[in-house]
């Protein structure tokens, strides 16, 4: 059985390195040394794309990871930086995608701060580079999803029929402080802020927020991918739908909209009473796979849905059928 990840994760050196002299240039010394840090020498798996990689994914049974590009930065930088850096490290993961035919796809990393820009290098990709869609990771000065800004964005992915995948970004530290500090170390109200719990809820937040805005109503044909089994707020669904029919003039129900439009993967969280939640809710049609490399390397990533109690057509879906279909591969 073919395995296929979505949500693994890349970065380029040069331009990591680019970011982190500008930051230098800026006067911001110790982001330099975080961002060199924690996009290069201590995770140096992230940088590659090649026999490495493969040999792991070899190792673990998975035929394609979907590659997407691991920081908000430089997507949520200045445009005038950001437009030409997410170009080059769109380039970058297309040419070391095509030196390994049929084990890598690749979703976009798109200048966020420029929401034109943004829709036009989604559609040079998909078009010239053959992506198979874009990850939003993080947001352009605190800017929601549902903000007029990243509407070419959606609207673009619409068009051309690829989803956009809503990945955790770093959390506000104004929102970081107030919720996630505490009597406990800086390094623990990172993780808590983080992959803990912040990033999570930030996320189904902004799915949230699509449906509320009416976004899903505009584009009915757009695919949305989050990680995490639904991002929390899956699991909550039908809670909201009582807000929305009572304040809101949505089409559908929030339910209604993820059951359509939201498409999940464990991104790495092998759990199984998750899987059978979002089993029981979506249904096998909306549920991809994934693993978060190389920050989770899971031994058994690529046999889980083997020794799960499936049919064998929910676990061709899971592990490749569903990503071949809505990443048209």
């Amino acid at each position: 059985m073919g395995v296929i990840t979505v949500e693994e994760h890349y970065c380029s050196e040069r331009v990591n390195e680019k970011i982190a002299a500008a930051m230098e240039r800026a006067g911001n010394v110790e982001a330099a040394k975080r961002t060199r840090a924690m996009f290069g020498s201590e995770n140096p798996d992230v940088t590659s794309m090649g026999a490495d990689r493969i040999a792991y994914m070899d190792a673990h049974g998975i035929d394609r990871q979907v590659i997407s590009y691991v920081s908000g930065m430089p997507a949520t930088l200045d445009p005038k930086l950001s437009i030409s850096l997410c170009r080059e490290a769109n380039d970058e993961m297309a040419s070391n995608a095509a030196a390994h035919p049929g084990r890598f796809s690749c979703f976009a990393h798109l200048p966020l701060g420029d929401g034109e820009a943004a829709a036009a290098e989604l559609e040079r990709t998909v078009g010239e580079l053959g992506f198979v869609g874009a990850m939003l990771s993080g947001h352009y000065q605190g800017l929601p999803y549902d903000n007029k800004l990243y509407r070419p964005i959606f609207e673009k992915a619409a068009e051309l029929g690829v989803p956009l995948y809503l990945h955790p970004g770093m959390i506000d530290p104004e929102i970081t402080k107030r919720y996630y500090g505490g009597d406990w170390s800086e390094q623990f109200t990172f993780q808590f802020a983080g992959f803990g719990v912040g990033w999570h809820y930030d996320v189904g937040v902004q799915i949230l927020r699509l449906m509320f805005a009416g976004v899903f109503d505009e584009l009915p044909e757009l695919k949305v991918i989050c990680g995490h089994w639904g991002e929390l707020v899956a699991y909550y669904m039908y809670r909201s739908d009582e807000i929305a029919r009572e304040l809101l003039p949505c089409e559908l129900k929030p339910s209604d909209y993820f059951k359509r439009s939201v498409y999940v993967n464990p991104s790495g969280m092998l759990y199984g009473e998750n899987m059978r939640f979002c089993l029981d809710t979506f249904g096998p049609d909306h549920i991809l796979w994934g693993e978060d490399y190389p920050y989770r390397k899971i031994d058994n990533i690529g046999s889980f849905l083997d020794e799960s109690d499936l049919e064998d057509d929910v676990r061709e879906k899971i592990a490749h059928r569903n990503a071949e279909r809505i990443l048209n591969l």
